[in-house]
């Protein structure tokens, strides 16, 4: 209650009415006294009277409460989702984000005419930098490529609009798309393939 400034905006509408505090109690049909009790502070009106009080003055309702709504603007941010393996990407990069989960899976690849297995240790990774895909860039290997997605956030809930929501990233370059960008993926796809990290029967 401390904080309501609903006297001082009686006091300042009524000298601006020009009207003494008697003149304003009998309008509103109560005492002098409640008027200079209202006006130091002392005691509010009843919450009955609120909306009578502010017609009289010709103002709102928010006014008569000195009430201004702060505009805040919307913030938006970029929440990246990627699965990286330990083995292809400087351990540094894990200072940009949070592990969600860790585990160690085995792979096979072929190598010559050979295929070999291996273990390696995989983590999901989140991260909320601005432009992290960029930021991973930095750290990947050379000849290793990692996919992710990213949702856009706003107040915690997901936002859908025209901006790149899947990402590829390797040292040499960053792409960053709409799954719905056809053109965009198969030029995408092509310059994958050239550069080795695509077979052609790659969707």
């Amino acid at each position: 209650m401390a904080n309501l400034k609903i006297g001082e905006k009686i006091k300042v509408k009524r000298r601006e009415r020009e009207l003494t505090q008697e003149e304003l109690a009998s309008m509103l049909g109560v005492s002098k006294a409640a008027v200079s009790k209202w006006e130091n502070e002392e005691s509010y009106p009843d919450i009955t009277m609120l909306p009578q009080i502010a017609k009289l003055f010709h103002i709102t309702m928010d006014e008569l409460f000195d009430y201004t709504l702060e505009y805040k603007p919307l913030v938006i941010v970029n929440e990246y989702h990627f699965g990286l393996s330990l083995d292809t990407v400087d351990k540094r990069v894990l200072d940009h984000g949070t592990v969600k989960s860790c585990g160690v899976y085995k792979t096979e690849r072929l190598v010559g005419e050979n295929i070999e297995s291996t273990w390696e240790t995989r983590v999901e990774f989140i991260s909320t930098e601005e432009n992290f895909p960029y930021i991973l860039q930095q750290y990947i290997k050379p000849g290793h490529l990692t996919d992710g997605y990213s949702m856009r956030l706003a107040d915690g809930k997901i936002i859908d609009d025209d901006k790149p929501n899947k990402h590829f990233v390797c040292k040499e370059k960053v792409w960053e798309y709409r799954t719905t960008d056809r053109k965009y993926l198969r030029q995408m796809l092509k310059e994958l393939r050239e550069m080795g990290f695509s077979d052609e029967d790659d969707v």
